[in-house]
């Protein structure tokens, strides 16, 4: 018995010897992580922002100025011995319209008026005198300019009148000077009037203050989802603004503001606000394209793990030599992916491959591709494996380093939609958009994980309402 113990001895020694030599073991130098500035820069979009205000408020604002008596003249020996008294009552409710770019005014009033006349004839003092109703409506009109710092200029001016009933215009032998009375009561309530209407557009009017506020507004990162902690951001740059329209008995200036728009998740973004409001930008068209900025994750954790679902205990074979994958961890070096294959088999260490991640529009995947061994693992492998660089081993690598981005990016655009549909971000603004087409711009690696630069086309606007 020990004589046929020690020929299966020497007949298996050799095997074992043989075997633990071809087990080889390597030990390849781990390649740096290195991380570059990405080039990332945000396309810029033009937001729409129709601001109004209401014409009511204006007209409202100016009916307060003016009640009851408004002009009066108690003397028949002024101007002249002009014989007439005028007294004129506010009839109702001012009107005011908006054309041309000006404010124009119908300001209806009730009249009473006295007039008459008196001579001396042959030492004979005649004298008659009547007293007449009748309704006027004094019209003017008001030009708004917008100057280069967002306030307005206002000139108002007569543009005639109208008689709403006509009085008599005769006395006795007298005839009443009709166009004479009308033209008083313009010329002496004309400073007033225009000066009351300058004013009160200016206050219902006071654009530089909107402007200033929605500028304001504007750089304060809004969260638009509680759950994910979805933030946009906006980072304004320059305003422009099409001339003042009538629409619907409101004024509306349609702005156009060119900012970044970014979309994050995490904590609130920070924001250096610029407070200095760009200068007055008079355009005749606007572009309606609207673009929002996400960058979208995926991190070298989660790569790692979808990486080990498919690799981990997946065994390569060539002839009579085998290894299996035990572990696999992947990070950046420079604009390239470099992925640790742990081995353990006829050939025992860490190898690792370079790549380049890439976006698959088709399966809204991210994908490593042109996979080959690193350069020092390849020099090593040639003197202790070369049998591993076959390309089979990286055709069985490359097809579980697919990462998936389709979910993810539903979602967030799902959840960027909502709150893009019919949300008061403030009091007076207003948040609607839809969006449209998703472009991947780039990628870039950084310390955490894999960003997808990706944007959404689209329009967006922010309606303003100047409210009381």
């Amino acid at each position: 018995m020990k004589k046929i113990f020690k020929i299966q001895y020497f007949i298996l020694l050799p095997l074992v010897i043989m075997s633990l030599m071809s087990c080889k073991s390597l030990k390849i130098a781990r390649p740096e992580e290195v991380y570059t500035a990405p080039n990332y820069s945000p396309k810029p979009s033009e937001i729409n922002l129709p601001f109004y205000i209401n014409l009511m408020d204006i007209q409202n604002s100016i009916n307060k100025k003016f009640s009851g008596l408004i002009y009066e003249d108690n003397s028949l020996e002024d101007n002249d011995n002009d014989n007439i008294m005028v007294k004129a009552w506010k009839k109702e409710d001012f009107y005011i319209n908006y054309e041309n770019n000006q404010l124009s005014y119908r300001i209806p009033l009730k009249l009473w008026i006295k007039a008459g006349f008196k001579k001396e004839i042959l030492g004979v003092k005649i004298s008659d005198y009547r007293e007449i109703n009748a309704e006027i409506a004094l019209k003017f009109k008001t030009t708004m300019y917008i100057n280069n710092d967002w306030t307005i200029t206002t000139f108002t001016s007569s543009d005639g009148f109208e008689w709403l009933s006509t009085p008599a215009i005769k006395i006795g032998p007298i005839d009443v000077p009709i166009k004479f009375i009308a033209n008083s009561i313009l010329k002496k309530n004309q400073a007033l009037l225009s000066s009351e209407i300058d004013k009160a557009i200016k206050q219902k009017f006071s654009l530089r203050k909107y402007i200033q506020d929605i500028w304001t507004t504007m750089q304060k990162p809004i969260k638009i989802n509680n759950e994910y902690n979805l933030w946009l951001k906006l980072n304004p740059q320059e305003i422009s603004s099409m001339p003042i329209v009538n629409q619907n008995g409101k004024l509306k200036i349609s702005l156009g503001v060119k900012s970044l728009v970014e979309s994050y998740m995490g904590d609130e973004p920070k924001v250096i606000p610029n407070a200095g409001l760009p200068d007055f930008k008079l355009v005749k068209t606007m572009d309606n394209n609207f673009t929002i900025n996400l960058l979208a994750d995926i991190s070298y954790k989660s790569a790692d793990t979808l990486a080990k679902q498919f690799l981990k205990g997946k065994t390569f074979t060539q002839d009579k030599r085998s290894v299996t994958v035990v572990d696999i961890k992947v990070y950046g070096n420079n604009n390239k992916m470099v992925i640790g294959a742990t081995l353990a088999g006829s050939l025992n260490g860490i190898i690792y491959f370079t790549g380049k991640p890439v976006y698959d529009s088709a399966t809204s995947t991210v994908k490593i591709v042109d996979i080959d061994f690193e350069l020092e693992t390849r020099n090593a492998l040639l003197k202790t494996a070369n049998w591993l660089l076959h390309n089979k081993f990286i055709k069985m690598i490359e097809p579980s380093l697919v990462f998936p981005l389709g979910d993810k990016l539903a979602q967030s655009k799902a959840l960027i939609q909502k709150e893009l549909t019919n949300n008061y971000i403030t009091k007076n603004i207003l948040l609607n958009g839809q969006l449209k087409d998703l472009n991947i711009e780039n990628i870039f690696l950084t310390p955490e994980s894999i960003k997808v630069a990706v944007n959404f086309k689209g329009n967006l606007t922010l309606s303003f309402e100047a409210k009381e």
